[in-house]
């Protein structure tokens, strides 16, 4: 009799008695997890190969664990000769090998080519606990803080110790000099953001580093010198036009689309929604995490509304999840990643034949439309949830035909 786990795991215990029926059942856990054809065609193969190799280097197959996917990956593959067809693509057979492992409860191998430098590590973890708990960044910000200054250190340090009387103007400015080839001035601030954040964690772990501070160039962010992009009413109906109802994705597409165009919703937070923020008799979305750390309460639109309840009644996949926007495909069930939330509004802006391509615009799009509708700045404020009056103040721009109406006329025109 099968044990109850037996069934819940396609490949548990790895005990089989022959190639045929490892690469069965491992198609059969893949397919559980909602891969493609295509992914599992390339899954399969380097399983193959796998397999094959077990059996000419007489390893132990009752047991496949990392030591042995280690050394099949590190020693055998970097010099394999093994007769054709055999799968050799490093990514894919790593990728492979790892859904055995993980799902065993194994730990997943690391890139080959990963270097991994013990005391930047040690110092990247420092620096983040400093982020989190004395500054209270969150971990958006926290993630390209901890980018940023990693590779500072290792084009810096490498794999030596990091002193921190090491670190002078000079070497600084000449890092963000190279890193700011071909990026725009506000990515260039981000990074001088970041190397001004670890500055401050040095001079609070007692290093003196005021003085670099202030050495550090800051590019010029002329924020008021455009307009802010906002979609009109023609590339808006475009938009909404470009996601096809009738499948399951396009379904949870459309109402994740919906939460950015009613609500001005961020994309951390429409990957975030939890089935039990929904007040469904109110009316009412629960935003427990928001940039400003705080909790939000905001209405749910008719078409918001009716976005979402579709989409958790005929496009929703069965799980356990508690996440309102889940994977269709592997890992199938599991709550979305903002880069999924942002994938499907790229893919309907090109769909759309519209040229952007982040979700943004779509936040200035709502307060276009509220700003047209004679919204106050307080209230555009309150939905976009600013903090400060100011930064909703350069929407303003946006709404032309109340800008024509104070102009004045150019010197010297004739009447």
């Amino acid at each position: 009799m099968k044990k109850p786990n037996d069934v819940k795991n396609p490949i548990s215990n790895f005990i089989f008695s022959t190639a045929h029926e490892f690469i069965s059942r491992f198609d059969v856990y893949l397919k559980s997890r909602g891969y493609t054809q295509f992914t599992r065609h390339g899954y399969l193969s380097s399983a193959k190969h796998f397999y094959s190799w077990l059996e000419l280097s007489k390893q132990e197959k009752t047991e496949i664990n990392r030591k042995i996917v280690h050394q099949f990956l590190y020693e055998h593959l970097p010099v394999c000769c093994c007769p054709e067809p055999v799968y050799r693509d490093v990514k894919t057979v790593r990728a492979s090998l790892n859904q055995i492992l993980s799902k065993d409860g194994h730990d997943r191998i690391r890139s080959i080519n990963v270097r991994v430098f013990p005391d930047i590590e040690a110092e990247i973890d420092d620096f983040d606990k400093y982020l989190q708990t004395i500054c209270g960044h969150a971990e958006a910000t926290r993630w390209y803080h901890r980018r940023h200054v990693k590779k500072f250190l290792t084009c810096l340090f490498g794999d030596r110790p990091i002193p921190a009387d090491r670190i002078t103007a000079e070497n600084i400015c000449r890092f963000v000099a190279e890193q700011a080839v071909g990026l725009c001035s506000s990515s260039v601030g981000v990074l001088v953001y970041s190397l001004r954040a670890y500055l401050k964690f040095l001079q609070f772990n007692g290093h003196a580093t005021l003085s670099l501070k202030a050495k550090i160039p800051k590019p010029p962010i002329w924020s008021g010198a455009n307009l802010p992009h906002a979609l009109n009413s023609q590339e808006l109906a475009q938009f909404i036009s470009a996601f096809d109802r009738t499948t399951a994705i396009g379904k949870r597409d459309y109402a994740m689309a919906r939460c950015f165009l009613d609500m001005g919703l961020r994309c951390y937070e429409v990957a975030n929604i939890q089935l039990n923020n929904i007040d469904w008799r109110n009316g009412i979305l629960h935003l427990p995490k928001t940039k400003s750390r705080r909790g939000e309460t905001l209405p749910i639109t008719g078409d918001m509304g009716q976005a979402m309840v579709e989409h958790l009644r005929h496009g929703r996949p069965e799980t356990q999840s508690q996440s309102v926007f889940v994977y269709h495909r592997a890992p199938m069930g599991k709550a979305v990643q903002n880069t999924t939330v942002r994938g499907a509004i790229r893919r309907a802006f090109a769909r759309a034949g519209l040229p952007w391509t982040g979700t943004h615009i779509l936040r200035s799009t709502v307060a276009s439309r509220l700003l047209e509708g004679g919204s106050s700045l307080k209230e555009i404020a309150d939905v976009l949830r600013h903090r400060s009056i100011d930064t909703t103040k350069s929407y303003m721009k946006v709404h032309l035909s109340n800008l024509a109406q104070v102009a004045l006329p150019w010197p010297g025109r004739l009447p």
